[in-house]
């Protein structure tokens, strides 16, 4: 519990800033859209100096590790619905345009979304056959498995919801664009700058797999809306974390 008080400890003081900004500068639509963004960025990468995950580096290849505590995982999991619900909920403006799921392709998103996660995962496959586990984060305790998995899917709803649904219908330009969500994923990698070259060293690495997972997530959202580019954005950090492959 220690590394979660000294998460909520940190993030306390920015969190509080956020909350004066929104309610003394009542930011316009898009301009909240940013805050939701910079609000995120800041609870992800504040992970990393309460060491709730590891992320690295292994001949070029990153790797990722998440703090094995069911409470951590899960309690991640229900903030990151809750999020989804309250925006939804309160910002109308930014969500009444929000695709979850394209109607009269429920079935095509889906298998979609699964064949864009075996693309999107198919070079890690490989890769890491090349790099002893030990080298790339270790093993994975197979009692936290299942609430890694809800940890990848919850809480990725969220980030897709702002990037394949807020930053998407800010960029496109017709029903279904593929341009801006191609666009998304260049957006979705700059937003991980910070991480790759401050919070962290990975550098090149880490900003070229969230360029890769950022546009096939941002194709699949713009085509099928945001619970398919969920499916393929939280598979993969899955994958990744899991060290089941």
């Amino acid at each position: 519990m220690e590394n979660l008080i000294d998460y909520l400890i940190r993030i306390s003081p920015a969190i509080a800033v956020v909350v004066l900004v929104f309610i003394l500068v009542r930011p316009g639509k898009q301009a909240r859209v940013v805050l939701y963004i910079l609000t995120f960025i800041l609870l992800r990468d504040a992970l990393t100096p309460s060491s709730l995950w590891r992320l690295g580096v292994t001949d070029g290849i990153p790797w990722i590790r998440l703090f094995p505590n069911h409470v951590f995982l899960l309690g991640t999991a229900l903030s990151s619905l809750t999020a989804v619900g309250l925006l939804v909920l309160l910002d109308r403006e930014n969500s009444r345009e929000v695709v979850f799921l394209r109607k009269g392709a429920e079935l095509e998103g889906w298998v979609s979304a699964l064949v864009a996660l075996a693309v999107l995962l198919s070079p890690f496959v490989l890769l890491y056959r090349r790099i002893d586990l030990m080298d790339r984060g270790g093993v994975v305790d197979p009692a936290f498995v299942g609430s890694i998995l809800i940890f990848a899917l919850a809480g990725n709803l969220l980030e897709e919801l702002l990037f394949r649904g807020y930053v998407y219908n800010v960029l496109k330009r017709q029903d279904i664009d593929l341009r801006a969500g191609i666009v998304t994923g260049f957006v979705f990698c700059l937003c991980h700058a910070f991480l790759a070259t401050t919070v962290t060293s990975i550098g090149t690495p880490l900003l070229l797999f969230t360029l890769w997972e950022g546009v096939i997530c941002g194709i699949v959202g713009a085509r099928y809306g945001v619970l398919p580019a969920t499916l393929v954005h939280g598979g993969a950090i899955f994958g990744l974390t899991s060290g089941l492959f």
